[in-house]
């Protein structure tokens, strides 16, 4: 048994290879969007009698041959497009494709040749429309950019693009649901506003993509000065109170100065006045009394107390002498000439010294 089935095997496995060298359809894997059209190309190496192609399981053409093409349903042709080898080549088309067509599309050869397979997909490309537009935001800002799509079967893939440059997919979200036999998607891109930039949304299918441009416009932020200003501040509070800190000190430090030198100034005072005197007092000056008389006004002289007055005649001290006291003539109404009235006193003058 495992002998026969190996040798089974192998012969199905060079049928195969055989059919596949006598017969070949390109391509074999198709997107078009619907209303286009579409074209598979069949190369026989072999001889031939009938050809047929099939449509998502539907016959739709039949060639002969000799005859060419004689059974075919609307929005299918074929033409033979043969260069004089054996066996030849023909062109199948599907004429405005719509997505009934989707699905395998199978060229057959009737007898021993067999079939070959290729995949037709039909694609509908829809609207795109950035609803939000230009934007123009202040620096630093967020900026939101919303594109809407609509009619797209299958829902497509949706990338953002600054300045032509591919977005990071972590600053936009994309949302499709299924409208009927088409899908509707919203894509909304969320980016930090430092610089004018072209904004661009792009919807991919392997058939068809569409792109939508935008322009986002920045506006320069103001200088800051809040910080600085601060900062500024800060140091100059901090250097004032420095200031005020020495001047204190130094404030106190003179007043401390200052009650020093009073103290030192008190003392030294009462030092002074305590200290004994080198003199003594002369108990015998005293002074002389007012005396007035008719020729003027009161004189004032020295005068001594009896018991110093009859000590210094007894030891005849020459230094006591009499001057004459000199009036004043006018003061007194009288001339120092005869006829003039002129009391001549003599009265007693000490020097007199205190140590």
């Amino acid at each position: 048994m495992d002998a026969m089935y190996k040798y089974m095997l192998a012969f199905l496995l060079l049928f195969g290879s055989g059919v596949g060298a006598q017969l070949s359809l390109d391509p074999l894997s198709a997107a078009v969007l619907r209303g286009s059209n579409v074209s598979f190309k069949a190369n026989v190496t072999v001889e031939w009698n009938v050809m047929t192609w099939n449509v998502g399981g539907l016959l739709v053409l039949t060639i002969l041959s000799t005859n060419g093409v004689i059974q075919s349903l609307p929005r299918y042709v074929a033409r033979n497009i043969s260069t004089g080898s054996a066996g030849g080549a023909w062109e199948f088309s599907i004429v405005d494709v719509q997505k009934s067509d989707t699905g395998p599309v199978v060229c057959t050869i009737e007898g021993w040749i067999g079939f070959k397979t290729a995949t037709l997909q039909v694609q509908e490309q829809g609207t795109i429309q950035i609803s939000s537009g230009n934007q123009t935001v202040n620096q630093d800002q967020q900026a939101e950019f919303r594109c809407e799509l609509s009619g797209w079967f299958p829902a497509p893939e949706v990338s953002w693009l600054l300045d032509g440059q591919p977005a990071s997919t972590s600053l936009y979200n994309t949302t499709f649901q299924e409208q009927g036999s088409t899908f509707n998607g919203t894509s909304v891109l969320t980016m930090k506003a430092v610089r004018d930039a072209t904004v661009q949304c792009r919807a991919f299918l392997s058939a068809a993509n569409d792109l939508q441009t935008v322009y986002l416009s920045v506006v320069p932020t103001p200088t800051d000065w809040t910080v600085l200003i601060a900062v500024v501040l800060s140091f100059s509070i901090a250097a004032l109170l420095v200031l005020l800190i020495i001047l204190i000190f130094f404030c106190i430090r003179r007043k401390k100065e200052k009650e020093k030198e009073l103290r030192e100034g008190r003392l030294q005072g009462r030092a002074v006045a305590a200290r004994p005197r080198n003199g003594t007092i002369n108990l015998g000056f005293a002074m002389d009394d007012r005396t007035s008389t008719d020729q003027g006004p009161a004189r004032t002289h020295a005068r001594m107390t009896p018991s110093v007055e009859s000590d210094l005649s007894q030891n005849n001290d020459p230094r006591i002498y009499q001057i004459p006291p000199v009036d004043n003539p006018a003061r007194n109404g009288a001339n120092d000439f005869p006829g003039g009235e002129n009391v001549m006193e003599y009265r007693k003058h000490r020097h007199l010294t205190h140590v």
